[in-house]
Order: C-alpha cells, then sequence, then structure tokens
C-alpha cells in the first residue's frame, strides 16, 4: 500500500502561491478602499463555483476573460494544466463532467483582494470541494486559489486562475 506524503504545511506560501500581503500593503482602489470592487470580485468567484457546479456552461464562460488562463498544482508538486484561452479553458473545465456522476459543490472562503486598482485585482481563496452521491456527502479536497482579476467593460472576470489543492483528487 503506497501512502502519499503530505502536504507540508504553509505549501502554498512557501512555492510562492500564496501571496496574502499585510493589511494596508494591497491597492485601495479609491475612497472606501475599494469595497463595492472587492464585493464584486468575490461574487465572480462564486459564480465561477456555481457555474461549475450547476453545469451552466454560459455562466462559467462569462467568469473568464478571453485570454484566461486556468493552471494548478496539488500539494506543491504536480502539476495541472495550464490551459489558455477562454473556449480552452472552460472546453476542459466542461470535459469534467462527463466523468462526474456526484453533485460537485465548490465552496470558496476567505476571499481576500489585494493590489487592487480601477482594472485589476489579485485574489485569494479557499476552496472547500465537496461531492454528494448515495445519500451522503464526502470532502473531496481543499487548498488554496490565487486568481488575477480583470475588469472588463465593467465587469470583473478571471484572467488567471491558480488552483492549489491539498491532496489529489
Amino acid at each position: 500500500m503506497t501512502t502519499i506524503q503530505g502536504p507540508d504545511p504553509g505549501w502554498a506560501a512557501k512555492i510562492g502561491h500564496a501571496r496574502v500581503k499585510p493589511l494596508g500593503a494591497g491597492g485601495d482602489a479609491g475612497p472606501g478602499g475599494g469595497t463595492a470592487e472587492r464585493v464584486l470580485i468575490a461574487e465572480c468567484i462564486h459564480r465561477y463555483g456555481w457555474g461549475y457546479d450547476e453545469r451552466d456552461r454560459a455562466l462559467l464562460t462569462a467568469c473568464f476573460t478571453a485570454d484566461a488562463v486556468w493552471e494548478g498544482c496539488i500539494m506543491g508538486r504536480d502539476p495541472v494544466g495550464p490551459c489558455e484561452g477562454r473556449d480552452v479553458v472552460v472546453q476542459f473545465l466542461v470535459d469534467f463532467w462527463e466523468t462526474q456522476s456526484d453533485q460537485r459543490r465548490h465552496i470558496f472562503t476567505n476571499v481576500v483582494v489585494d493590489d487592487l486598482t480601477a482594472t485589476e485585482a489579485v485574489a485569494h481563496a479557499y476552496l472547500v470541494l465537496t461531492a454528494s452521491s448515495g445519500g451522503a456527502m464526502t470532502p473531496i479536497t481543499n487548498g488554496p486559489y490565487r486568481l488575477t482579476m480583470r475588469k472588463e467593460d465593467g465587469v470583473w472576470r478571471i484572467a488567471r486562475l491558480t488552483a492549489g489543492f491539498d491532496a489529489p483528487f
């Protein structure tokens, strides 16, 4: 029997995946510290989860910029992707639907926004991924996400999503 080692505590910060800044060190995007912009950025992240989980391709597609990149790593060691371009990213995600007969739920929490300007920001969030099947819910994995966000035509979208997973899934 093979035992999977890890993840090492603090792996995401150690490899530069998680780069959350102390309070007051990020951009503020104007009066009020960009509070409304921070909420709208978090809204986009949450809609990404809803789009995936409800298998709503249009909603998922609307979350990304045309030049979006999706990439990830498992425990800071095993790379996933990258996928480049909105259509490629969305197809990569949609292809998982055919292999998943369970109901997935992407639960994003602890959203923080750094480097906020009028048109760009970096957001960090934790993912808790669950699956439900046969009347039972099972945790699948969790981990830190880093998202480069860009505002286009007044709407915040994901330009680069770097997913981190604390366990294989």
